[in-house]
This record gives structure tokens, C-alpha cells and sequence, in this order.
């Protein structure tokens, strides 16, 4: 069981870190209502303006090149007991769950992608156990969000030709310079969180042979870190500061998400 509780895929430590670290949400009253639909709202314990105002931190340009088409609540999901062997499948069945605290947080769909061979992906937030306390929930359902529609930028700059980003500073670069400057920049430090150690070899590499799944998890979470400005890592000394010992890491996201499109 300990291997389990010390996998990125469990919350159980995350869960008391949020509920015992007296972090907290950026005020989310500001702003307007999110520009996409809400499909499932009774399922989300946020509401489509304080997902509008998550929606808002990221800067204009981030938000132009975000594939995001809608936003569905969906019931209580948890990775299920074979993904501690490495192959992440959900389950709705408490029963069959890696753990009771193995909860799926957020996912992106990109079936609407694959189907239309247009950028396009909706964003899925699962119902929270009742048994986690409301205010954490809403933690956890407001950091999956923003590392969700990261997931909404970063896929592009991977998969797409010709996907070309000019920097504040004016220089060009492509998608795929932009993502393995990510993974140097990362590799040279722990992971930026502790879901974000699921990703990782012991020598700290990014898993697998194409290792862009991984890489994307870690950039969506960086992303949510930049954001929020907490990561629950188990280091106390990082959670409330995620860049501390990486300032050159939020300098890259900075220059990463305020790019401009020039296709």
C-alpha cells in the first residue's frame, strides 16, 4: 500500500497538503463568464464565471492559440487498480481503484481533434467525493482546470507543422524548439510537483521512448504552478514557492504562454 500512497497517481497527501497549508484559490470574481459551454454544471463545483476567471489568467495570446471547445462535468473517477503497472485506465467503481484518494481530478478529450483533424479538445471535471472537504475540493477542481487548459496550448506546439511562436523579445522559435527547451530546462531540477513524478525515470529523464506525454504533464503542471503559485510537492520549502530553486523555468513559461501565433 505505501507504494501506492507514494505514487504521483494518489491524492491522499495532496488532499492533507491543501487542507492543511491554508493555500488558497487567486480571487475568482472578477471577469466575465467563461466563453465556452458548461455541459454537466451540477457535477462542477466551480461556477462558469469563477472558470471564466481561471480562463483569464492565462494572457491573450495563450488564449487565442487554446484548442478548447466546451467544458463537461462528468461523475467521480479514479485510476483503477492497473495503473499501478503503468497503464492509466479510469474506473467509476470505487471498488476496482487504485485507492480510495487515486481520484481522476480533470481530463482532456481530444476525440473532437482526432474526429475533425481540426485542433479542438473539451476539458472533463469530475464530482468530488463528498468526504473531501468543499474548500479543498474546490482546490483541487481549480488546479486540474488551469492544467487542463494548458493541456489546450501546449499539444498544439508538439503535433502541429508549422506551428511557429514569436517571443516577447521578438525571436522565433517552432513549437517543437519551444517544448524541448522545457524539457532541458526541467530535467535539470525535481519535478515541479508530485503528480508530476509519475512522468519521471530514477535518473530524472522523462519517461518513454516519445517522451511528449510526459513532458506535456509536467509543462501543464509548471503552467498551474505559474498560475496558482503552489504545487504540492513534499518539500515544504517549494509548495508555496514552486520556482525557488528554477526562476528560469517560470521565465520560459512567461515567454511560452505570452507568444504569438505567426503561422
Amino acid at each position: 500500500m505505501s507504494n501506492i500512497m507514494e505514487s504521483g497517481l494518489d491524492m491522499r497527501e495532496t488532499i492533507k497538503w491543501y487542507e492543511k497549508s491554508g493555500i488558497m484559490l487567486p480571487p475568482l470574481f472578477a471577469g466575465s463568464n467563461l466563453p465556452y459551454s458548461v455541459d454537466g454544471r451540477e457535477l462542477i463545483e466551480l461556477s462558469k464565471r469563477e472558470l471564466g476567471a481561471l480562463f483569464n489568467l492565462f494572457p491573450e495570446n495563450a488564449r487565442k492559440r487554446s484548442s478548447l471547445r466546451k467544458v463537461v462535468g462528468k461523475p467521480t473517477t479514479w485510476f483503477d487498480k492497473q495503473s499501478a503497472e503503468g497503464k492509466l485506465t479510469p474506473t467509476t467503481d470505487e471498488s476496482e481503484a487504485l485507492s480510495p484518494t487515486a481520484i481522476i481530478p480533470s481530463y482532456i478529450d481530444y476525440m473532437p481533434w482526432k474526429e475533425s483533424r481540426i485542433p479542438t479538445a473539451d476539458i472533463w471535471l469530475y464530482k468530488l467525493p463528498d468526504s473531501i472537504p468543499k474548500g479543498v475540493r474546490r482546490i483541487i477542481q481549480g488546479q486540474g482546470f488551469v492544467h487542463e487548459i494548458g493541456h489546450s496550448v501546449v499539444p498544439p506546439a508538439i503535433y502541429l507543422e508549422n506551428h511557429n511562436l514569436r517571443l516577447p523579445d521578438g525571436k522565433l522559435i517552432s513549437g517543437l524548439e519551444a517544448i524541448t527547451e522545457f524539457s532541458r530546462l526541467s530535467e535539470q531540477h525535481h519535478p515541479i510537483s508530485h503528480y508530476a513524478s509519475s512522468y519521471r525515470l530514477p535518473d530524472n529523464k522523462f519517461k518513454g521512448e516519445n517522451p511528449n506525454t510526459a513532458i506535456s504533464e509536467e509543462f501543464c503542471e509548471t503552467i498551474a504552478a505559474h498560475f496558482l503559485g503552489f504545487a504540492f510537492c513534499k518539500d515544504d520549502s517549494r509548495g508555496k514557492n514552486p520556482f525557488a530553486d528554477r526562476p528560469e523555468v517560470k521565465d520560459f513559461i512567461v515567454n511560452f504562454l505570452n507568444a504569438e501565433l505567426v503561422n
